[in-house]
């Protein structure tokens, strides 16, 4: 019977996979998460199958920990925290769990925006401080210019959402969707009239090579000084020392982040992983950025309902159902 590894793995995640996997699998449940640093038991280097999170990170060091490692399976959408042409050059399957939560972090987006421009948040703690009127003046989303950079699963699915606020629509992407030009009427452009024109931008890119730091202090400096940005998407799309200093200098109006670059640090769970200057800074830099007043961030959460929750769990036992069984393995990266 086949061994799995369950790397950053919660107790409501266990209870599923202990339930639905247990006559299939050996299998074995870390709470921590899976990085160079971990030591490995006898048991983990000779798995064939894990699974991990977000949290953690294999880089080649880590993938050459495990001798017999054939498939990883990561509970997210996103991949960027595995080396994939690595895990390619070793013959190693990677799979994911697309389009789980397209709505989910879709809603997310407008939920932490609404947030930041009405200042929910602050009137409900000034509130229960004893203040009856706090100054809470804010920004209506109607007839706004939104710019949507990234117009894939997600980013379709926030065009949809804008639209239901009557906001103006713009959206940068490498592959431009022309359906999404007929369906929602929205146009097309290059990043930086995006960020010229755009009142609110909301990220929904994947990282890449080429997306890394796509929002830098120059395209920051075209924004306008009433811009909002939103990033439910990857920290590392946004250079976090620029985001600071144009937040911190009243440049841009707010910033509202699910994600922020190089987030593991601000973890318990073995943040010393890739510690190098350029990681210190950044990490010293978000703790500056969580503090300022016109910032709200939250722990990496826009996916977290129990709908997607449930399609990451199902995605999962798939994916390791047809392994098994020999199949191609569909959520295959």
């Amino acid at each position: 019977m086949n061994t799995i590894i369950f790397y950053d793995i919660k107790q409501y995640e266990r209870d599923f996979f202990e339930k639905e996997l247990y006559d299939k699998f050996n299998l074995e449940f870390k709470e921590e998460e899976l990085n160079s640093d971990t030591d490995l038991s006898y048991l983990e280097e000779n798995a064939e199958i894990i699974s991990v999170f977000t949290g953690s990170r294999l880089n080649k060091e880590t993938v050459d920990k495990f001798k017999n490692l054939k498939l990883i399976l990561t509970r997210s959408v996103g991949y960027s925290h595995i080396d994939t042409d690595y895990c390619t050059q070793k013959n190693i399957i990677v799979a994911n769990t697309p389009h789980y939560g397209d709505y989910t972090v879709a809603e997310y987006s407008f939920g932490i925006l609404l947030n930041l421009v009405r200042r929910i948040c602050y009137g409900e703690s000034e509130l229960k401080n004893g203040d009856m009127y706090p100054e809470t003046f804010g920004m209506e989303l109607y007839d706004k210019t939104i710019g949507i950079v990234g117009t894939g699963s997600i980013g379709s699915k926030a065009i949809k959402i804008a639209k239901g606020f009557s906001m103006n629509v713009i959206c940068y992407d490498v592959f431009e969707n022309e359906k999404l030009k007929e369906e929602y009427n929205i146009k097309y452009t290059d990043l930086d009239t995006l960020c010229k024109l755009s009142d609110i931008i909301s990220l929904h890119a994947p990282l890449t090579t080429t997306s890394y730091h796509i929002i830098d202090s120059q395209k920051i400096a075209l924004m306008k000084e009433n811009a909002v940005i939103v990033n439910t998407a990857r920290g590392e799309l946004i250079d976090t020392e620029a985001l600071y200093d144009a937040l911190l200098d009243n440049k841009i109006k707010g910033a509202a982040l699910d994600v922020l670059e190089f987030e593991e640090t601000i973890s318990n769970k073995r943040p010393g992983e890739n510690i190098n200057f350029k990681n210190l800074r950044t990490s010293l830099i978000n703790n500056k950025l969580l503090n300022l007043k016109n910032v709200i961030a939250t722990p990496h959460i826009a996916y977290d309902t129990k709908e997607a929750v449930n399609r990451i769990l199902n995605m999962t036992v798939k994916s390791l159902e047809e392994y098994i069984s020999g199949d191609n393995v569909s959520c295959k990266i």
